[in-house]
């Protein structure tokens, strides 16, 4: 039975939350075109998009999107989310963003816009313990 387009959407932010950009990128079809965050370099095929989340990765020592809200129209969706992480040397940081997936009929992404700005990271304030 064909998995539901919002089951793919909570696949795609479980895999953004694996901290393994192979994972991530396996949610793309192979010819998927990604504009994340939009203003930088598009980018296009199953290589790139392996780059592009390796790069985004090596900064954290954990990070995820959380999705808040998502809205489904047959292939299509929206997302509003937050990203929470750890980079390498030990701060918390928060982002928000929006998603737009377009999904083929196997169940990958297609087409990824991400409306969000790196510089808007917020560091959080370090947990007392």
């Amino acid at each position: 039975e064909k998995t539901s387009t919002k089951s793919l959407v909570q696949q795609y932010f479980q895999a953004t939350q694996s901290n393994n950009a192979s994972t991530w990128a396996a949610c793309f079809a192979s010819d998927a075109t990604v504009d994340d965050p939009v203003g930088s370099q598009a980018i296009k095929g199953t290589d790139a998009i392996l780059e592009r989340g390796k790069e985004f990765m090596a900064s954290f020592e954990t990070v995820g999107l959380y999705p808040e809200f998502v809205s489904v129209d047959n292939l299509r969706a929206a997302a509003k989310w937050t990203g929470k992480g750890t980079t390498k040397d030990g701060r918390s940081v928060k982002f928000e963003g929006i998603n737009f997936f377009e999904f083929n009929e196997t169940g990958k992404i297609a087409n990824l816009v991400g409306f969000w700005n790196p510089n808007d990271m917020v560091e959080l304030p370090a947990k007392i313990i």
